[in-house]
Formats: structure tokens, C-alpha cells, sequence
């Protein structure tokens, strides 16, 4: 079935020098629609390539099916800009998939993960679920920019960071996809020391300070090993957990970036969830958002040098127009503001006092979101606020205007190649919407990839119109 064309209304753009940001975006196409070309099945054909690098509306391209096991359980997704490469966690297969994004084609996938277990059993094999969320940083810890290998081949001189199942973090070699070392995120209090005492569970959000090459990667649902382990404590399903009062407070480790990539402490919180920390470059610290804590959420401001938190951010979602009382997670860097998740719609914030400038009210809220550089978007998935329906969700990520919703049933964790500005979104099998989502074979989950329909100006240098 064809989506109805949305029209936006013509906006103006500003035109922002970015601070801290390595690779200058071009502002977005003031004139993104919703189109859908093609029948109800898409375009198979990924080898195609991408579309119109500039403007155009955003439109489904095709769908990369994922050999192995049916993708049931995955996290997250991750474009590498140095290597044009899209990583995918994928539980169901017990490690990472590795596509092409230039050729839209499976490469290989990084083995060894943890794969879709259970939490709570107190056995390296059920603490935890992986792998999860990544993260790229220089080979060395040295000082090179995020995107200091853009377009340089199918090399890269950057190691891709893996949070995974049993408390682990893993560092991969992003040539040979092959693990270089695994490093434990265990803390004393959730991890009693032994082969049946692993509560700490799984390793999942992680971000990279560039400064002080410092990995900061969170275990949000620890458990107590001296309840878990105590007579009649029942730490295998949630009920127990309950009864028997085993929660800890999640908790960040942070590891140095530069081999032998040494644990350099922990830092625990108090009440609330844990969720998608971000380092921010204009602060020089990690914020972490924080769900589920008395008086409403809020951002947790962290200095990774003395791993120690200061003053933090309360948010009233109620008092904020468009928002609702709860929100999912992650914050995210778009040149000269901060993008938040923390009230049921994408809010764009001042990094430096993170005060909120203004609510996106078309689309909900998903796992994870993106900042494209190469069109200056802000990328979500969410539902539709008029439809319902699942979408991904485009915006301006500098004036914080809403540009587009394209529906995407199933599909979470959008990334983006700014070579391209393709957009990519993992869609796990499920059985209720399998015959409406984008995959092409169905029964099997797959990646769907969304690109400019067309009517760029062919323009590939990435610099904001002026």
C-alpha cells in the first residue's frame, strides 16, 4: 500500500558554523517529502547504490537480508564513516553482521558475542544478552578526528568498540572483523568472583571521549551477588528479583581507549535507569540521561578524569509543551546542540545549559538516534503522531524543524553513511508485522535502507550552505 505524500511547508534555514564538530554538514533540504515510488514490495536490488546525495525527500531504497539464524534479537546499529561499513548486533547469530554500505552487501560477521540469553542465572552463560552498542575510536587512543578516515578506502585505522553479554566489552579489528581483546566490566558488588556468582549482566550504551581517550560503557540492571546467592533468593526472572530485593544501581566502567585498554573504575547511580550516555565537546563530559527517578528525569553530568558526577538537569515532561510524562533514552551531538529522548518526543537542548529549545511533536521516540553531517538531519524511530504508524523520523538537527516521517514498520536504531546520506534500520522479525514491514523475504528480519528520492545538486563536499 502507498503512503500519503506529506507536504512541508518551505523553511528557512539558518545557516550555523558548527563547533566541535569534524566533518561540516550541509543544512537540510527545506522541501523533504514523504514519496514512495515502486510497488508495496520495494526495490530488492540493493546493489543499485545511492541516490541524489543532496535534496529530495527521503524514500525506502531496499532491504539487505542477513544470512544465518532469523535476526529475533538485535540492539543496535552502527555506520563507521572511516571504512563505509554498517555493523549490526546480532544476538540471534552470537555476534556482529558487517555490510557494505557502498555495495549494500553482508561481508562477514564478527563470532564470539554472548548471543540471546537470559539475566540472572549467575553463570557467564546467563548474564546478559550481546552484543549491544558500539562505538569507533582511534587504533592508538591518539588524537584523530571521528571521521579522520572519511572516505579513505576500505581501511580503517580505528578499532570499533562491542558492549556485550556477560559484563564484557569487546574491542574488534575492524579489517580483519576479528576481536583484538575482551576486557570484564564486572563490579565487586554484582560479581561475587566465581564461575556461579556473574550478576552484573549485560554491557550495553557506550561513548567516546576523544579528549582523554576514555570508552565509558554502562551495565544499567545489575544484581546483588550476596542476595542472588542467598537461601530461597530467586534472581532468575524479574518476579525474583523483586522479591528478593537484588536490584543494584546501574553503574558506568570506563576503560582507557589505548592498549592494553586497561579498566580505569567505576562509577555507580543512584535511583533510576541507566540509559544512552554521550560525550559532549562543548562541556568536555559525558551526560547520562536518567529514567525513572523521583521528581521526573534527568541528565547526570560526568567528568571521566575523576570519574565523578556534578550538579545535574531535572526535567518536568509534564510542563513541556508537546512531551509526554515518560520517555525512552540516549542524547546525541548535532554540531551545536544536544538531541534528547527523555520525554516521549526528540528534543533539541543547549548543550551547555541543557535547557530545552524546543519539542518535536510528529514522531515518538525509539532505541537509539543519529546526527547526520552529511545533510544535517537528526535521525529517530518512532510513531507517527497523526498515523500511528512506525516511522523513521527526519529533522532539521539545527533549527530542530520537522522535516519528515517515512514509514518503517519494525524498524529501529537508524544510522547514516554522510558519504550518501543512506540511512539504515535493523528490522528484527516479528510475527505481527512481518507482512507489512520492508523486508523482502519474509520469516527472517533483514536491514531496510532509506536514501534521497532525488533533485540534488550533486554537491559532495559536506559544507553547510553559507
Amino acid at each position: 500500500m502507498k503512503p500519503a505524500a506529506r507536504l512541508v511547508p518551505s523553511l528557512l534555514i539558518v545557516a550555523l558554523a558548527l563547533s566541535c564538530n569534524f566533518d561540516k554538514a550541509a543544512a537540510p533540504d527545506p522541501a523533504l517529502s514523504l514519496h514512495k515510488s515502486g510497488d508495496g514490495g520495494g526495490n530488492p536490488d540493493c546493489r543499485l547504490g545511492g541516490r541524489a546525495r543532496g535534496g529530495g525527500p527521503y524514500d525506502f531504497l531496499c532491504a539487505i537480508e542477513i544470512p544465518g539464524n532469523p535476526l529475533t534479537s538485535s540492539q543496535k546499529g552502527w555506520v563507521e564513516q572511516s571504512n563505509a561499513k554498517y555493523f549490526l548486533s546480532d544476538a540471534s547469530n552470537n555476534g556482529v553482521d558487517v555490510f557494505d554500505v557502498r555495495t549494500h552487501t553482508y561481508v562477514g560477521r564478527v563470532s564470539g558475542m554472548a548471543g540471546n540469553v537470559g539475566t540472572g542465572g549467575g553463570t557467564a552463560a546467563s548474564n546478559g544478552a550481546g552484543p549491544n552498542a558500539f562505538v569507533s575510536a582511534p587504533r592508538r587512543g591518539g588524537h584523530g578526528h571521528d571521521d579522520d578516515d572519511h572516505d579513505r578506502g576500505h581501511g580503517s585505522n580505528r578499532v570499533l568498540f562491542v558492549s556485550d553479554g556477560n559484563s564484557t566489552l569487546h574491542v574488534v579489528d575492524m579489517n580483519s572483523l576479528q576481536i583484538i581483546t575482551s576486557i570484564s566490566t564486572a563490579h565487586s558488588e554484582c560479581d561475587g568472583g566465581t564461575a556461579t556468582t556473574k550478576f552484573c549482566g549485560r554491557s550495553n550504551e557506550i561513548d567516546y571521549d576523544p579528549v582523554h581517550h576514555i570508552v565509558a560503557v554502562s551495565n544499567p540492571n545489575p544484581l546483588s551477588h550476596t542476595k542472588c546467592t542467598a537461601a530461597g533468593a530467586n534472581c532468575t526472572n524479574n518476579a525474583g528479583i523483586t522479591a528478593a530485593g537484588a536490584a543494584l544501581e546501574g553503574y558506568l566502567t570506563f576503560v582507557s581507549a589505548r592498549p592494553p585498554y586497561k579498566v580505569l573504575g567505576h562509577l555507580t547511580f543512584g535511583a533510576g535507569t541507566v540509559e544512552g550516555h554521550v560525550w559532549v565537546p562543548q562541556l568536555n563530559r559525558f551526560l547520562l540521561p536518567m529514567q525513572g527517578a523521583p521528581g521526573g528525569p534527568f541528565i547526570e553530568i560526568i567528568n571521566a578524569r575523576t570519574r565523578t558526577t556534578e550538579p545535574h538537569r531535572v526535567y518536568d515532561c509534564v510542563a513541556l509543551t508537546g512531551a509526554a510524562s515518560t520517555g525512552n533514552n540516549n542524547l546525541r551531538v548535532a554540531g551545536r546542540y544536544l538531541w534528547a529522548q527523555m520525554c516521549g518526543r526528540p528534543m533539541r537542548l543547549d548543550p551547555r545549559t541543557l535547557a530545552v529549545l524546543n519539542v518535536v511533536t510528529q514522531v515518538g521516540t525509539g532505541d537509539e538516534d543519529w546526527f547526520n553531517p552529511g545533510d544535517g538531519t537528526f535521525l529517530v524511530t518512532g510513531a507517527d503522531a497523526v498515523t500511528g504508524v512506525a516511522s523513521l523520523g527526519i529533522m532539521n538537527a539545527f533549527t530542530g524543524a520537522w522535516l519528515q516521517n517515512v514509514p518503517n514498520i519494525g524498524g529501529a536504531s537508524p544510522s547514516a553513511y554522510a558519504r550518501t546520506n543512506e540511512i539504515f534500520t535493523r528490522v528484527p522479525f516479528n510475527a505481527a508485522n512481518d507482512a507489512t514491514n520492508r523486508c523482502v523475504v519474509k520469516g527472517r528480519g533483514c536491514v531496510v535502507v532509506f536514501a534521497h528520492t532525488g533533485g540534488g545538486d550533486g554537491d559532495d563536499d559536506g559544507d553547510e550552505d553559507e
